[in-house]
């Protein structure tokens, strides 16, 4: 998810610590009383989390919040190491998180990334996924984590790929799949495109990954964000319409999951300047200037100080599950749930 690069995930865990449950009224004016996203009761709904020995006791009380609305926690918590020769094995952290999820008669995914210092890594994927022997490192140590650790399954987070990728990709999926036991579930986070054809161009060959993914996640966000946009929603209705139908394509609806933004970003004047915030954090910052943007079901704001504000909070969930429900989508899957509004069923 590309949230999680190593500026913006900083910025995200410091906003799970300070979240709040302010929010704007129902007018989409003057932020005051705070929404629920409502999700239809036939979506299944994962929830995220990234395991941080600073931001555990916040990951766990935003599950807690939303618990009965959620079916599954993705956790975010390890990480391809240097080289693409092995995974660093998940920590106490991500292990609370695994262990809240359970207790609650939850299932629990964790989440491997191809992130390094600097944020996802082109470079890392493809020494991984390039070699067969990479490859069986890493499907040894995420086959671990799932047989001793206890996770109900995995999901691939790779991201800032290339299509000469697609081929490998497709391949470690197929050996994790032979490697995990049958109980296990794989899931894959994708990059999104408006063009179908654009896809494999990111390195997801949908059709052939289908036969060991059980489920895909469409991550329908970050259409504009700081450090790499100007500003505008982070993942206006019409946009994640557009990026849904084109995968739709090759995956089949009830195999996969719209991703859906709860947080937002904050430009602090021209250009790509800002950083990531929390829907709490976008409320305070707007100071009352915030209003709804009905077209692209996110909330607004241009507050005096140079700044704008673009978030997606409950109503904005709320919408997207809709956008889901209707396409006859298996679920959706909230980045994150420390960051944004609480969850329940409606």
């Amino acid at each position: 998810m590309r949230t999680l690069t190593t500026g913006t995930a900083a910025l995200l865990l410091a906003a799970s610590l300070a979240v709040t449950l302010t929010s704007c009224s129902a007018d989409g004016n003057n932020p005051t009383v705070a929404p629920q996203a409502k999700i239809p009761a036939g979506l299944a709904v994962e929830g995220y989390a990234i395991a941080s020995p600073d931001a555990t006791t916040a990951a766990v009380e935003a599950f807690d919040r939303s618990e009965a609305a959620v079916d599954t926690v993705g956790v975010s918590g390890v990480a391809i190491t240097t080289g693409g020769a092995g995974v660093a094995p998940s920590d106490e952290s991500a292990n609370t998180l695994r262990e809240a999820a359970q207790s609650a008669g939850k299932k629990a995914e964790l989440l491997v990334v191809n992130a390094g210092q600097d944020g996802f890594s082109g470079e890392l994927a493809t020494q991984l996924l390039s070699s067969r022997a990479n490859r069986e490192f890493v499907v040894s140590g995420l086959t671990g984590e799932v047989v001793n650790g206890g996770w109900d399954g995995v999901q691939i987070d790779f991201e800032s790929l290339s299509a000469a990728d697609a081929p490998g990709l497709v391949d470690f999926a197929a050996e994790l799949r032979d490697a995990l036991p049958d109980d296990a579930t794989i899931s894959m986070a994708v990059q999104p495109s408006t063009d179908p054809a654009g896809y494999e161009d990111l390195g997801y060959d949908l059709a052939a990954l289908s036969d060991s993914v059980d489920r895909f996640v469409l991550m329908a966000y970050d259409q504009h964000g700081t450090g790499f946009s100007e500003p505008g929603p982070v993942g206006g209705l019409p946009w994640v319409g557009e990026v849904l139908d084109a995968a739709l394509e090759f995956v089949p609806a009830d195999r996969l999951d719209l991703g859906v933004a709860g947080y937002g970003y904050r430009w602090t004047g021209e250009g790509t300047a800002g950083g990531a915030v929390s829907v709490a954090e976008a409320r305070t910052g707007a100071q009352s200037t915030g209003s709804w943007d009905a077209e692209q079901a996110e909330y607004t704001a241009s507050p005096g100080d140079g700044s704008t504000l673009w978030w997606s909070d409950g109503r904005s969930i709320t919408a997207r599950a809709d956008l889901a429900e209707t396409k006859g989508l298996h679920g959706v899957a909230i980045w994150q749930l420390t960051t944004g509004d609480p969850i329940r069923r409606g």
